[in-house]
């Protein structure tokens, strides 16, 4: 499910409260664009190379206009949270 205007405008508030005029570290431009959906990395266990695809960071990314370096925020930092609880995880072996 893609991010509602309600939720871009969360954002840009968020943004702008914490970040404030924000500049693309690429360019130097000001002008940002934000993703119309949350993204999930994947987790990966770094000793066995294994991926835990249920496990993540949800992100939003926000993307310079001008040259397209994109930066990604916690959404749970950012104020965002499940309208359920996530199912229990499964312990790896």
């Amino acid at each position: 499910m893609g991010l509602t205007e309600q939720d871009k405008q969360r954002v840009i508030k968020w943004l702008n409260d914490k970040c404030g005029n924000m500049r693309c570290t690429c360019c130097g431009m000001p002008s940002w664009e934000i993703a119309p959906v949350a993204t999930l990395p994947i987790a990966v266990n770094l000793h066995s190379m294994r991926y835990f695809y249920s496990q993540g960071i949800p992100q939003i990314g926000v993307a310079c206009t001008n040259c397209g370096h994109t930066l990604f925020f916690n959404t749970s930092i950012m104020g965002f949270k499940p309208d359920i609880p996530p199912p229990a995880a499964v312990p790896s072996t």
